[in-house]
């Protein structure tokens, strides 16, 4: 089978999580036996330079076609809304012919995240190609959406042959705003995280934590819990792992409260790097305001620690009483009870039996097979 995916974009040594669930799913997909190939038109608002017009990489066998022109919002600026996505759709509709002249016409479309798969319509209704939509946008975990939202979701879910969701509580908000019934199929454990690495002795308990510093992830009721736990100050660390708007702010309330010495900023990292943070480390927490599903936990199970998260959306489906704790959201008072319990109970956590069980669940393997049965099935019906 022939899988033209669509993707935000293309991971890099300067944004290493852009596109980066697409392209796990590239990954497992191709080492299957199937050909994909990924495009992507790129319309962030960024002051770095990037190149105008299209790149072409291979990243492990898997072909990617970017296309830059302008960031949506001066397109929109210049034209407005539907402007901009016609400029958008020319950029893709580019894409789609250097592919097939490349490597003929694809047998299914295979799109990420809502704004991509309205863009991916186009190639679908004009090409006549069948089409399926994996959605893990986290704006869509909540109770009211924005109406530039629903609008965007109600011209494009029942426009497309099947909706993928990551996890059960984002098929129940597709359900709730677009009335949409879609499949289940979670996020995929990225080829990284495949090698279940010996952990690394040290003398502390060590927590990591791993997102992107903004309000969505709760980094300030983290250390807010930390503080609250008083574990003993000699006998812990806590890593913090992404970059973001509100690292200025974690920094002065870490200095506030005593803490420098225990919780450490640590910018982005690659996956490989963030693989190695993990083996040092003896127990993986965050506890996010809303999670569409929460890769970041199934990385750190796939190296065998236990997790605490919060009952956000999407660890509600990975987290059990044998690989971690289920806290509230912004609950503090809970959050460093579950801190202090792990503290003194981590060991009793059987790593090799959470890393199994990830794979199990989360393997390249067994989430390819059940995106492959979509796609077969969507093809089956043209």
């Amino acid at each position: 089978m022939f899988i033209l995916l669509v993707s935000r974009g293309v991971p890099s040594p300067r944004d290493p999580q852009w596109g980066c669930f697409e392209k796990d799913q590239a990954d497992a997909l191709i080492a299957l036996g199937h050909k994909v190939v990924v495009i992507s038109v790129d319309s962030r608002f960024r002051w770095y330079y990037r190149k105008w017009g299209i790149s072409r990489t291979t990243i492990n066998k898997v072909v990617y076609y970017d296309s830059y022109f302008l960031p949506f919002r001066l397109l929109n600026l210049c034209g407005g809304q539907k402007f901009a996505y016609w400029v958008m759709r020319k950029q893709l509709d580019k894409l789609y012919n250097k592919v097939i002249s490349e490597f003929g016409v694809p047998d299914v479309i295979f799109s990420h995240y809502l704004q991509k798969s309205f863009l991916a319509l186009y190639l679908k209704q004009k090409y006549k190609i069948p089409m399926v939509a994996m959605e893990h946008w986290s704006v869509l975990a909540y109770e009211k959406l924005p109406d530039k939202v629903i609008a965007l979701g109600k011209k494009t879910y029942h426009q497309v042959d099947t909706v993928i969701a990551v996890s059960s509580m984002l098929k129940k908000r597709l359900q709730q705003h677009f009335n949409v019934d879609a499949v289940v199929i979670p996020n995929v454990i990225g080829s990284d995280f495949r090698v279940v690495a010996p952990p690394i002795a040290h003398d502390k308990v060590k927590f990591v934590s791993i997102g992107n510093l903004i309000e969505s992830k709760a980094y300030d009721i983290l250390i807010a819990a930390f503080s609250m736990a008083n574990l003993p100050k000699d006998s812990w660390q806590l890593d913090i792992i992404g970059a973001g708007d509100v690292k200025k702010t974690l920094l002065y309330q870490i200095k506030e409260l005593g803490l420098n010495a225990n919780i450490n900023l640590l910018g982005g990292k690659t996956k490989k790097e963030i693989v190695d943070c993990l083996r040092k480390s003896d127990i993986f927490v965050l506890p996010s305001r809303s999670e569409t599903f929460g890769v970041v936990y199934i990385e750190a199970m796939s190296q065998g620690l236990p997790v605490i998260a919060t009952r956000c959306g999407g660890p509600e489906d990975i987290i059990n009483d044998k690989n971690g704790l289920l806290v509230p959201v912004d609950d503090v008072d809970v959050l460093a009870d579950a801190i202090k319990y792990m503290f003194d109970h981590y060991k009793q956590y059987d790593r090799k039996k959470i890393a199994e069980d990830c794979r199990n669940r989360f393997s390249p393997e067994v989430i390819g097979r059940q995106v492959e049965k979509v796609l077969y099935e969507v093809c089956k019906k043209v």
